[in-house]
């Protein structure tokens, strides 16, 4: 009975550390939403007439980067489909591949001859892979190089992935709003996927309300605006400015989240950064969102390696490169990006306490005073409300960006994502370990790329839902 009643006091006392801990980390999230809410922060609705305006701006040349190792199989319908769709003339993609990648490399030649003013080829002069940042970097060399000889001069460089499905009008909302910022960063979506494909799904849950919320509330406080990597606009005088910085490498070669970096440092070298969110509403009042759209893993452990590349990129190598630099505000964001493994965490302990608490209750049919404390029960209280917020403002985004039939499945998907990111923040966490004892740098993994079956067909086909077909990719 002593030792019951001893572990039972232990128990209470470890869930009163659970507890609060929880509470920071929901007291975070409500701020966040709170900020949202007073600020009627919101995606920007423009109608034709307004994008017509910004269509008359004088259109600047754009130099699209696309870093590939093995897309052999998806480049192609990749390419066809983006220049049948995108409303803009001026702009080049340059698709970079490596020497050994022999597939990839011919396939990207026939698109060059296919089309000679819209796709150039260039070639890593290293054998792959290296790393996506490796590859950024030595395609940027190359265009400026180029310029000289294709009399061309490129004053916007975009970052996309081989997979990517660009919205025809993104390139006209980027060159118009360069003429204020240096950096711009548009929403990146997931397509949507099958109910039953719960960990693709969540990537809807998540993109869905980080890119219609928190970063408007992120670009309203003043912070600076992370680079998803993919719909990502500079100027040149960014490109540029970086590669004076970092002797010659616009991005950061010695992290697996390039992107990120980019993003961040942006703001403290005094170049403005503009994240935009639009809407583009239509004569019949339905709205679309102008984003970059794609499919995410959809297999558990291939999300895991993915979130696991994120997490270890941003919170554990991006506390060792930027450090806790910036304003309070660039401070809290930062904290707000690395808490990752916290909440993973978090989340253990918090299964820990319930399953705890069931088993002394089944045992007993009853619990001690002690878990009847006031400030305990508010405290669980503003807990359980946190959580009811955090899936109804998920729910919320997800109808706004897929749908309906989509948000309902936030609930569900919700346990999913937890075990993710578990799994992907230990995996994480055991990388850099191995890194910190052998000296060497984390080796970056790219996942495996799909795209929507019938873009860029080689027969023009009718415009439907229609399910993804996964292209091979090592």
């Amino acid at each position: 009975m002593e030792m019951s009643l001893g572990f039972e006091e232990l128990f209470v006392g470890f869930t009163y550390l659970v507890v609060v801990a929880t509470s920071i980390f929901t007291l975070d999230d409500l701020f966040i939403d709170a900020v949202a809410f007073v600020r009627n922060l919101k995606p920007r609705v423009i109608n034709l007439s307004v994008l017509g305006r910004m269509k008359r701006n004088s259109q600047k040349q754009i130099a699209i980067m696309i870093a590939n190792w093995k897309e052999a199989e998806i480049l192609g319908p990749m390419i066809r489909g983006n220049i049948r769709g995108l409303d803009y003339e001026r702009y080049t993609f340059f698709l970079g591949v490596y020497p050994n990648d022999t597939a990839t490399w011919e396939e990207v030649s026939r698109l060059e001859k296919l089309y000679p003013n819209k796709v150039v080829v260039v070639v890593n002069s290293l054998p792959g892979p290296t790393s996506k940042g490796q590859m950024l970097n030595e395609i940027a060399r190359q265009v400026l190089a180029s310029e000289e000889a294709s009399k061309k001069r490129y004053d916007l460089f975009l970052m996309q992935d081989s997979e990517d499905v660009l919205h025809p009008h993104s390139l006209t909302l980027m060159n118009f709003y360069s003429q204020e910022a240096h950096f711009i960063q548009i929403p990146v979506f997931s397509f949507d996927v099958p109910k039953l494909s719960l960990v693709g799904g969540v990537y809807i849950d998540e993109f869905s309300e980080s890119h219609t919320k928190d970063l408007l509330v992120r670009q309203d406080l003043g912070a600076a605006i992370p680079s998803a990597g993919v719909g990502t606009c500079m100027s040149r005088d960014l490109v540029v400015g970086m590669m004076l910085q970092q002797e010659g490498r616009f991005l950061k070669e010695d992290t697996l989240t390039e992107d990120y970096h980019l993003g961040i440092m942006a703001k403290p070298m005094g170049f403005k950064s503009q994240f935009v969110c639009t809407q583009i509403e239509s004569a019949d009042g339905t709205k679309e969102f102008v984003a970059t759209r794609e499919y995410f893993p959809s297999k558990f452990m291939a999300s895991v390696r993915q979130k696991s590349r994120w997490t270890l990129g941003i919170a554990y190598q991006g506390s060792q490169n930027i450090q806790w630099s910036g304003s309070w505000v660039d401070r809290y964001f930062l904290l707000r990006d690395r808490k990752g493994p916290a909440c993973s965490i978090l989340v253990l302990l918090a299964t820990i306490v319930f399953v705890g608490f069931l088993g002394i209750y089944l045992s007993s049919h009853s619990v001690s005073a002690a878990f009847k404390n006031p400030i305990l029960q508010a405290l669980v209280l503003l807990n359980t409300a946190g959580m009811l917020i955090r899936l109804l403002q998920r729910m919320r985004a997800v109808y706004r960006v897929n749908g309906l039939a989509q948000s309902v499945m936030v609930l569900p998907r919700w346990f999913v994502a937890n075990a993710v990111n578990v799994m992907a923040s230990y995996r994480a966490h055991m990388t850099f370990k191995e890194s910190i004892r052998t000296g060497t740098r984390p080796v970056w993994v790219k996942t495996d790329h799909q795209i929507p079956a019938h873009f860029g067909a080689l027969e023009v086909v009718p415009a439907t839902a229609i399910p993804a077909v996964e292209a091979q990719s090592q």
